[in-house]
């Protein structure tokens, strides 16, 4: 990741995903203070921990001109989640949280896609992983269906997780 990146936005067909404005925040808050996204992530997260969260991702952008981005439905421009990479203690990872009104209409499969393609193509990364609860079978079915590999399982946090990854096929081996 040599030079920065002047980041704009990812378009897909149903979405947009762009670096997240200090007003996004108002509305992203709600996703960790909810039960339904928090189930496999460690539960509803109190006010000082979002803050921490918040600041960490605005960071991630100025230091590495990436991140997780605020993921927008381009029909009615409502925040429907969060979703991009990000620098973890495991590698490049691949992270998102989406309000459950938009579950299941396969816009977490074309966000996290649109993610993916953009590392491998425009950052060059040569790995990216995502980590998912084993509980967690729907989010751990859309990373084998974006074409990731379960490759390791490990106890984080009491439970057991799944470590998926998914090589840069565009990279000589």
């Amino acid at each position: 990741m040599s030079d920065m990146h002047h980041f704009i936005s990812i378009e897909t067909a149903k979405l947009i995903l762009r670096k997240p404005a200090p007003s996004d925040f108002l509305h992203l808050v709600h996703l960790w203070k909810n039960e339904a996204v928090r189930k496999y992530l460690g539960g509803v997260v109190n006010n000082g921990m979002v803050n921490a969260r918040i600041k960490s991702i605005q960071n991630h952008w100025e230091s590495m001109g990436f991140g997780l981005c605020t993921v927008l439905s381009k029909n009615t421009q409502q925040i429907i989640g969060i979703c991009g990479l990000h620098h973890s203690e495991d590698g490049i990872e691949i992270s998102y949280m989406f309000f459950p009104e938009w579950w299941g209409k396969g816009l977490a499969y074309e966000a996290i896609t649109a993610s993916l393609n953009y590392g491998f193509l425009h950052l060059n990364i040569g790995k990216i992983i995502a980590i998912t609860q084993e509980a967690n079978s729907r989010s751990c079915s859309l990373l084998e269906e974006v074409g990731m590999s379960l490759t390791d399982t490990f106890i984080r946090y009491d439970e057991k997780q799944c470590l998926y990854e998914l090589l840069n096929q565009n990279q000589c081996k």
